[in-house]
């Protein structure tokens, strides 16, 4: 029979691996801590550069990228499209009108037929419409000077 113990330990060692890359927890023995931070830092870059590509009129947002891996670092990935949900939605104060119509876009995504608004944030209050046959429509309600 063969001894499970070299396996669990391998698990161990892997699991401790991928805590530190993700959530920052601390370097497992037998690894530089200088390049595991090099990686780390790779990692939140390379997520960063995923929801830009998702989420363009997001990533538009001032010091996106220095925002986004401070807001990503700890939390373990999610894919661009929920990182750019929970992003958009930590920072909507900052957001400007077609990163907030962006955002009521992504939130109806997954749904056949759906109506979101978005009230905050300054400027007109937006209205998101989603529905078979005629797509998503995003419409600014209100005089622009409200």
């Amino acid at each position: 029979m063969i001894d499970p113990a070299p396996r669990t330990g391998l698990r161990q060692a892997q699991d401790d691996l991928v805590r530190a890359l993700v959530t920052g927890g601390p370097v497992p023995a037998g690894f530089d801590p200088g390049r595991v931070g090099a990686t780390r830092t790779a990692l939140l870059r390379k997520r960063a550069d995923a929801v830009a590509r998702a989420w363009p009129a997001l990533s538009c947002l001032p010091d996106f990228h220095a925002r986004f891996t401070a807001f990503a670092d700890g939390r373990p990935p999610a894919g661009a499209h929920a990182d750019g949900v929970a992003f958009a939605r930590a920072v909507h104060g900052d957001l400007d009108r077609e990163a907030r119509a962006e955002q009521l876009v992504a939130v109806l995504a997954r749904r056949r037929l759906a109506i979101a608004a978005d009230r905050r944030g300054g400027g007109r209050p937006l209205v998101a419409v989603r529905a078979p046959f005629v797509g998503t429509h995003v419409l600014g309600l209100g005089r622009e000077d409200d």
